[in-house]
């Protein structure tokens, strides 16, 4: 049997690295209210562990002991960290389904933002066509390196080394105004360095997603996503072949068939030996210079991604010729009157056809729904 856990605030606990991090508030309430989400990416016959409770208004961690921890056969969480492990020994999980400090240490390194300059520089040295690949990011460790390079990249975006759900992402344009710098400062201090990136003009946000297994991966499927404010707006629901046609519009087939290729070798090379689990690369479509160009390597994030969940939920639950959204609704008012749409999914040949579905109990308290609707 496995344990699944829902911890979508796992990369401010890669941030932070210690096993008695504290949530922020929100991130708490979203995996205390969504946790249950996670029994449609697994079989009926898992548990969740929801490892947050309600404390007057703020909430805190639960520690209650497994009632039969002999029966867990695998840890199955949205991602390993520090945190998450320490909470896990709490209740009484075996230490051999649980990554050592030394792993844990690792998968930190490589969950770092610097993987994106290795993979785009392994890119770049397989690729029979480095031209057409977007520049490398840099990693700049001073404020004087943030100065020099929006010197030379005049449209800038400047990324904390560990950050999550589009947060981190500062942006200069031109200059570097005193509070840009002050936030880079701040990073540096926090985090050791930034990366830095010419700014594109983002054309379609997309993703491949993987799983590394005993040192094979797996190439996952597509998604299709939304940004709303620079964090995640919602996937599209819909087969592989339909997102192949819509980014058919801008780029090549075959180049993206390369992308995929050249990835799959260094997802293999770099992470799988040290990790397993799915990994979900972001990517997108750009334009410049009245053309189209992919840039492959956005962020490497080796944990669960609400892409892949929207993947598998399609591919699971949905019929084949439906189309529809998955999201996330953050707005307790909004939450409670789709909630009244709950009933209205109509089925077809034993699958989600028409309406809405959420995958989450609402209650009056509740604030976050992780919502289908087709």
């Amino acid at each position: 049997m496995e344990l699944l856990v829902f911890n979508p605030e796992h990369d401010y606990a890669l941030a932070d690295n210690h096993p008695h991090f504290v949530a922020l508030r929100s991130a708490a309430k979203f995996a205390y209210d969504c946790a249950s989400f996670m029994r449609y990416l697994s079989e009926d016959e898992n548990v969740v562990f929801d490892a947050y409770e309600p404390f007057g208004k703020d909430f805190r961690k639960k520690f209650q002991p497994l009632q039969d921890p002999q029966r867990i056969t695998k840890v199955v969480p949205w991602g390993w960290d520090a945190a998450v492990v320490y909470q896990l020994q709490r209740i009484g999980v075996d230490e051999s389904l649980l990554p050592s400090k030394e792993r844990l240490q690792r998968l930190r390194e490589l969950a770092h933002r610097k993987t994106t300059i290795t993979a785009m520089n392994y890119l770049r040295d397989q690729h029979p066509h480095p031209e057409l690949l977007p520049d490398t990011p840099e990693y700049l460790s001073s404020i004087q390196e943030v100065i020099g390079f929006v010197k030379k990249t005049p449209d800038a975006i400047f990324k904390s080394p560990y950050s999550g759900n589009g947060r981190g992402h500062l942006y200069a344009h031109n200059e570097c105004n005193p509070t840009l710098l002050r936030q880079c400062e701040g990073v540096i201090k926090r985090q050791g360095g930034i990366l830095a990136e010419k700014q594109y003009v983002v054309v379609q946000d997309f993703a491949m997603e993987f799983s590394c297994d005993r040192g094979a991966v797996i190439f996952r499927g597509y998604s299709l996503f939304q940004t709303e404010h620079y964090g995640y707006g919602g996937n599209l629901l819909m087969p592989d072949e339909e997102i192949l046609r819509t980014l058919s519009q801008y780029i090549n087939m075959e180049e993206l068939q390369q992308i995929q290729s050249l990835v799959t070798q260094f997802l293999k090379q770099h992470i799988a030996p040290n990790y397993d689990g799915d990994a979900g690369v972001d990517m997108f479509v750009y334009q410049e210079d009245g053309g189209y160009g992919i840039h492959p390597f956005v962020e490497v994030n080796l944990r669960k991604t609400m892409g892949l969940a929207a993947h598998d939920i399609y591919a699971r639950y949905c019929h084949p010729e439906s189309r529809g959204t998955f999201r996330i609704l953050r707005d307790s008012v909004e939450t409670r009157l789709i909630a009244s749409l709950q009933q209205n999914m109509q089925s077809r040949d034993g699958l989600w056809w028409s309406g809405t579905a959420i995958l989450n109990p609402i209650t009056p308290e509740t604030q976050y729904a992780v919502v289908v609707t087709l």
